[in-house]
């Protein structure tokens, strides 16, 4: 038997699998930001409905189980996320998907993953929050210089102000989740004080 004899009893799996991929790749063309005629909220959100409803009457007629499950699973998927699904096409500089975003926070990660040695680089990226965007591995001590060396000493202040904020809320989850009871007491006892400062 030839190597190419072997899909044969695959052939109509092949063949359903094909067509149910292209569904998502039509769907993937009428949801494309880069179109000849600027594409709006509306246009869109229209094209995927009358794309979808034609979808499932036509899988409804065909009579095929695993058809009408996907279109039926695409469907619900779309339906699902369909309020905020077409926002960027309202929203002058906002990607169509966040692949790109989460690429970026894979890179940072990997670097401090380097840094660190750890595995898990989790607790950074909650202690630092949004602030992790600013860490460039790839940039020199004198870029970085060069860099911070534009912020005015006010917007420093006013930055560092909010990454405090980050960092102490961290640290209050941090000790309510390792050490609760101690936690507790120290805000029982906080609380007390108040009560007993407010009443004399």
């Amino acid at each position: 038997m030839k190597a190419v004899d072997r899909r044969i009893p695959f052939k109509v799996q092949v063949k359903a699998l094909r067509r149910q991929i292209q569904w998502l790749i039509d769907l993937n063309h009428l949801m494309e930001l880069e179109q000849k005629t600027k594409p709006t909220s509306h246009s869109v959100s229209q094209a995927i409905d009358l794309y979808l409803k034609n979808l499932l009457n036509e899988v409804q007629q065909s009579g095929m189980a695993e058809d009408q499950e996907f279109a039926n699973q695409i469907n619900k998927t779309f339906r699902s996320l369909w309020s905020g699904l077409f926002i960027c096409y309202e929203v002058e500089g906002m990607p169509r998907t966040n692949n790109d975003l989460e690429q970026f926070i894979r890179r940072i990660k990997t670097g401090q993953r380097r840094i660190s040695g750890h595995k898990n680089v989790h607790d950074f990226t909650l202690r630092y929050g949004c602030f992790v965007a600013f860490v460039d591995y790839a940039e020199t001590e004198e870029e970085l210089s060069n860099r911070l060396a534009k912020v005015s000493q006010a917007e420093f202040l006013k930055e560092r102000s909010t990454l405090n904020m980050i960092v102490v809320k961290e640290q209050k989850s941090h000790r309510f989740r390792y050490h609760r009871k101690e936690f507790l007491a120290d805000l029982e006892n906080r609380w007390e004080q108040a009560v007993t400062k407010s009443n004399s």
